[in-house]
């Protein structure tokens, strides 16, 4: 991987005012700013990119994998497709919004999201998005967590047998 994606990653995580790669730059003393204009103008997909910097974090950093799953309200939007009327275990009632299940690498200091999958009735359950999920983090980015953590309904069989995997 390339040292000014390092920089330029390390400027994301650490930086959050920090927007332009001009400003980055200058905050950071050990890269230009056409360094890390070129990197990101070179030919990197953003998918490829953000897949091989995940990937190198999981790898290098070990750290625990997080699956949960959570409601995002949205009140006002009836003409999101994805919106619909879910049960939210926080409010204890059913609200309209945007039901999530979600993959987030962490060191137990800094947490990142690597991927999330929406839930629909009628389509793939919850549990079914996890397993996915997981599959997603062991073969795509190839993380190796010291451990994985999840609420206590998630555990089966199955997804126990995919993380002895």
């Amino acid at each position: 991987m390339p040292e000014p994606l390092w920089i330029y990653l390390r400027a994301l995580l650490y930086c959050t005012n920090i927007t332009t790669c001009v400003a980055m730059a200058d905050a950071l003393d050990s890269v230009s700013h056409d360094q890390l204009t070129r990197m990101l103008q070179g030919a990197w997909s953003g998918h490829i990119l953000l897949n091989l910097a995940l990937r190198a974090l999981c790898t290098v950093a070990g750290g625990y994998l997080l699956v949960d799953d959570t409601v995002v309200e949205k009140p006002y939007a009836r003409l999101l497709g994805e919106a619909a009327w879910v049960w939210s275990s926080q409010q204890r009632k059913v609200v309209f919004g945007v039901s999530v299940v979600l993959l987030v690498w962490t060191d137990g200091q800094v947490r990142i999201p690597l991927a999330f999958r929406l839930w629909r009735k009628g389509g793939a359950s919850k549990f079914d998005l996890a397993l996915a999920l997981l599959s997603y983090a062991r073969h795509r980015l190839r993380c190796k967590p010291q451990f994985v953590l999840f609420d206590s309904w998630y555990p089966s069989k199955k997804l126990l047998k995919r993380l002895g995997d």
